[in-house]
């Protein structure tokens, strides 16, 4: 199919701009005055697109979780999701068993290899069970282990070659090993759930640590003696890091610290959504744990945090609003720098020739009116 979007401020790699986007055979075709000609026409006066969301790390969304194991679940997340302008995902596992991770894994390759209604779905994020027991967060004690090659390799050919990212806490047994082996396969390794050193995080990058998983959130708390991973991955351009900018997880002076290192060339937003996003506040479960949500906030009966019902363009928005980042910056940490930390940035992350239609278009107050998805309307509500 081949459109014409015309009216619309358009944010390129070159800045805003009020030009006409031609998109054909799921690419963007031409930028500025285009021919019509078989080319459905659509207005976007008023509008302004945006290249599409990535998000490298969510657990669910639409009643659907991860850990469901199924094609229809990651399927709901993903059209969810696509709702809100996120045009491809990494959806996370948490800490289980082998058997559950295996499940997740066939499920993952199915909706790879199928494709979906919504997002489309990069890989996998396996985000644990090779962590630090002392930063649990919303996992099950009892899947924690120490990191182990040989499991992982069984569930890297188990998932078609589909794991792209991977939380594991560095300072634990087998961990530095298994980072070499991941970036020898293409993934991310990256640390969370951890209570590392600034020693144990440079030995990590050392070993081929690219990342660092929902910083601040779940690890070694930063103290002037002993910054730690924080004051580590604050201050080392070789590592990117992501935030949960849900106003929630992280106050507002945190943000603007995060964005102040990190942005806007190495920080990365994500949601960690769970399975409530876009449902009624109620009890709802992550990974096996019951989460109960009350104004937006999900949370453990202890009240530890449990994932977010945050979606990529409030978290967008957020980062704006709260750390005062520009447009193209907020732009760029939700689209092309998860699109080049996953090795993507040649077709993915931002609006230029040959790349791929992912796009997005918002409205002055933020809300998303239309998603694409190499060429594939996902989401309109322009009518």
């Amino acid at each position: 199919m081949r459109y014409k979007l015309r009216g619309a401020m358009v944010l390129t790699e070159k800045g805003r701009e009020r030009l006409d986007l031609l998109v054909e055979d799921g690419r963007i075709a031409a930028l500025g005055k285009t021919s019509s000609v078989n080319a459905k026409e659509l207005d976007f006066s008023g509008l302004t697109i945006l290249p599409g969301f990535i998000d490298i790390h969510l657990h669910g969304a639409g009643g659907k979780d991860t850990m469901d194991a199924t094609y229809e679940a990651l399927n709901t997340i993903a059209q969810t999701h696509g709702k809100h302008g996120t045009t491809a995902m990494v959806p996370a596992s948490v800490a289980a068993t082998f058997e559950e991770m295996q499940a997740v894994a066939e499920a993952i390759k199915t909706a790879v290899d199928k494709g979906t209604d919504g997002a489309k779905i990069l890989g996998w994020h396996v985000e644990g069970p090779y962590m630090n027991i002392e930063c649990l967060g919303a996992h099950r004690a009892e899947c924690v282990r120490n990191a182990s090659v040989s499991e992982t390799e069984k569930l890297w050919e188990i998932s078609g070659g589909n794991i792209k990212v991977m939380t594991l806490a560095p300072e634990i047994d087998g961990a530095l090993e298994l980072i070499g082996y991941l970036r020898t396969i293409g993934a991310v390794p990256s640390m969370g759930h951890t209570m590392a050193t600034v020693e144990q995080f440079e030995r990590a990058v050392a070993a081929g640590a690219l990342h660092t998983t929902h910083l601040f959130n779940a690890m070694r708390k930063f103290h002037h003696r002993e910054p730690g991973i924080i004051g580590a991955a604050l201050t080392d351009d070789r590592v990117s890091s992501e935030i949960i900018a849900d106003g929630i997880h992280i106050h507002p002076v945190a943000l603007k610290l995060f964005y102040q290192n990190k942005g806007p060339d190495k920080a990365l937003l994500i949601t960690d959504s769970m399975q409530a996003v876009d449902l009624e506040d109620g009890k709802y479960e992550l990974g096996g744990l019951d989460v109960f949500v009350k104004e937006g906030s999900a949370r453990l009966e202890d009240g530890t945090l449990a994932g977010s019902t945050l979606t990529m363009e409030k978290a967008v928005k957020n980062i704006i609003e709260l750390a005062g980042a520009s447009l193209e910056n907020a732009s760029k940490m939700a689209s092309l720098n998860p699109a080049r930390l996953l090795g993507l940035d040649y077709r993915k992350g931002s609006i230029a020739l040959g790349k791929d239609a992912d796009l997005v278009a918002v409205d002055d107050e933020f809300n998303v009116q239309f998603t694409m998805v190499e060429g594939k309307i996902i989401y309109n509500a322009l009518g």
